[in-house]
């Protein structure tokens, strides 16, 4: 082989050999994750009972009655359902028609679980003589 084919062949494996290295050395991208605020679903409480009054009167309905789930994005309540009548009321300036499907299925769990009988474990009583 001629000498100055074998430079121009070494000199390419060399760049294929880097351009391979550099992709292996890349770090990889972690998943670009959503910028919009988390929703949190927690149990209306006590002091909790003007928000849910708001709520219903942005949303021109009743005050919910009962046990009342709240779903909350950024810290700010923005969406209701009572868990006696799975009535949703919610604020209509922002957008909640994620929060109000989370709302309706953690109502459907919560509603399954207080309505399945409890088993009662029975031990076995021990005679003493």
């Amino acid at each position: 082989m001629n000498a100055s084919l074998n430079v121009v062949m070494a000199q390419e494996h060399v760049s294929d050999l880097a351009r391979a290295a550099a992709h292996y050395n890349d770090v990889p991208r972690r998943p670009q994750w959503r910028s919009e605020p988390a929703v949190e679903l927690r149990p209306a409480r006590a002091d909790d009972e003007q928000v849910v009054r708001d709520l219903a009167a942005l949303d021109d309905a009743s005050p919910l009655e009962g046990p009342v789930l709240l779903a909350l994005v950024g810290g700010r309540a923005v969406a209701a359902i009572g868990l006696d009548d799975e009535r949703v009321v919610a604020n209509p300036f922002v957008p909640t028609a994620h929060a109000v499907s989370l709302l309706r299925m953690r109502a459907g769990h919560v509603a399954r679980v207080s309505r399945r009988p409890r088993r009662r474990i029975r031990f076995p009583r021990l005679r003493l003589a």
